[in-house]
């Protein structure tokens, strides 16, 4: 009887050993297979960690160096060492500065008492607001059209408060109140240097983060041929007090050996909306960027208006400066003007456009009127504060303009302001096209 069962009892011990030889070698495959996979995990996370450190160092925020002008916007500039500050005398160390020499037959519109490098005849303007079109300066003048806003036009003379224009179809003439209209700045402010980069290559960043769909794009079309300065030129809208008080910051910093240049005037109200939204978008998904302009005391409106800026009134100013290196006279019509040829950008703690607390000029949001500049009762320590920051920021003061707290770039021309609110200026339109043209003596 065991001989019958002692093949089934062997069979049966033969299967439990196997069984139990095929779990081991399973668990020892299975370990190995672990093993392979936590390898390739900690392999993940150092290349993990290494981009993630590679990403927060290219968080630092360049600084401008030195580029030669060319009337355009050519990429971002390389950083040069920033200035110190302690001690420093913003009216110190200045080289003045030394024009080229004048021929005898050479007028200039700013010796005779003008308010601006060149007259404003043949420069071109625009309509910002709905306005009648009239046959006498005054409002008591007959109305003989309506021009809408946006509506450029040439300045062929002026009488207090009122150009006489002609229309684009270059028959229509008529008066207009220039309390509702702007003016072209690079027509009456040709030694200024102008790179309006949301009209190039838009250099609005938020922590160091690109905005989706504004960093790097053109957002709008603001430049052409000037007939007047004979170049393709950008194309900036201002209103007429603010040109007069650009000018007056100009030639400060000129007699210093320093010049504006200028990035942005006015903003049309649909590019400001784009920015906002792509403000808002970066918020919602970037932690980091959401936290520097959330959390008390900064918000987001300091950074961007929400409602209607005072670039989409041509009121306010981003700007720049930076070292005169050569400078050329050259001649429209019948009056000589300076331009700059070639020029080097002051440092600044983060590169224009930077919408977070790392541009402000004060460690606090606060209003700042220039007379507190001017009477040394602001303390410009914020983080993108250098020496040459404190020096445009006096000279912008002594002209009348107001800082902004939270961006060392943007002045506001208060009466400008005033002027553009009173008329209901918002902005609701792009500028394409001058209608310039050399200016002659009256």
């Amino acid at each position: 009887m065991d001989r019958h069962r002692r093949p089934d009892r062997d069979r049966e011990e033969n299967r439990a050993i196997l069984k139990k030889v095929n779990r081991i070698s399973k668990g020892r495959k299975k370990a190995g297979i672990d093993g392979v996979k936590i390898i390739i995990i900690m392999v993940s996370m150092m290349v993990a960690i290494a981009a993630f450190l590679i990403f927060i160092g290219n968080l630092d925020f360049p600084q401008p160096g030195s580029r030669t002008q060319d009337n355009g916007y050519n990429g971002e500039i390389p950083s040069p060492t920033i200035d110190p500050i302690i001690d420093f005398d913003p009216y110190e160390d200045a080289v003045p500065f030394v024009p080229p020499i004048r021929g005898e037959d050479m007028v200039f519109y700013f010796d005779g008492g003008g308010r601006l490098e060149l007259p404003v005849m043949g420069a071109t303007g625009w309509v910002a607001v709905n306005t009648a079109l009239r046959d006498a300066p005054g409002s008591d003048g007959t109305q003989v059209g309506s021009l809408s806003a946006g509506q450029a036009f040439t300045i062929l003379e002026e009488s207090g408060d009122w150009w006489r224009v002609r229309l684009s179809d270059g028959e229509t003439v008529g008066w207009v109140d220039h309390r509702r209209c702007w003016i072209n700045l690079p027509d009456v402010l040709p030694s200024v240097i102008y790179s309006i980069s949301n009209a190039g290559q838009s250099l609005f960043r938020s922590s160091g983060f690109a905005l989706e769909g504004i960093t790097n794009m053109q957002l709008y079309s603001a430049r052409s041929f000037n007939e007047r300065l004979g170049r393709e030129e950008y194309i900036v809208p201002s209103m007429y007090p603010m040109a007069r008080a650009l000018h007056t910051t100009q030639q400060i910093a000129l007699d210093r050996g320093f010049t504006l240049v200028i990035y942005e005037v006015y903003r049309p109200r649909s590019t400001q909306r784009d920015v906002v939204d792509a403000m808002n978008i970066l918020m919602r998904n970037n932690p980091l960027a959401n936290a520097a302009i959330t959390d008390s005391p900064w918000t987001l409106s300091w950074f961007i208006s929400t409602g209607v800026s005072n670039h989409q009134r041509a009121a306010a100013v981003d700007t720049s400066l930076a070292r005169v290196n050569e400078t050329e006279i050259l001649q429209t019509g019948e009056y000589s003007f300076y331009r700059i040829t070639d020029y080097t950008l002051i440092a600044t703690g983060t590169r224009m456009h930077e919408l977070s607390p790392a541009s402000a000029i004060v460690s606090r949001p606060i209003g700042i009127m220039a007379a507190q500049i001017l009477g040394g009762n602001v303390d410009l320590t914020g983080a993108a504060v250098t020496a040459g920051i404190v020096r445009m920021q006096h000279y912008f003061a002594s002209a009348g303009f107001n800082p902004l707290a939270s961006e060392w770039w943007h002045f506001d021309h208060q009466p400008s302001i005033s002027m553009a609110t009173a008329a209901n200026i918002v902005g609701e339109f792009y500028t394409e096209t001058v209608y310039s043209e050399p200016p002659v003596r009256g």
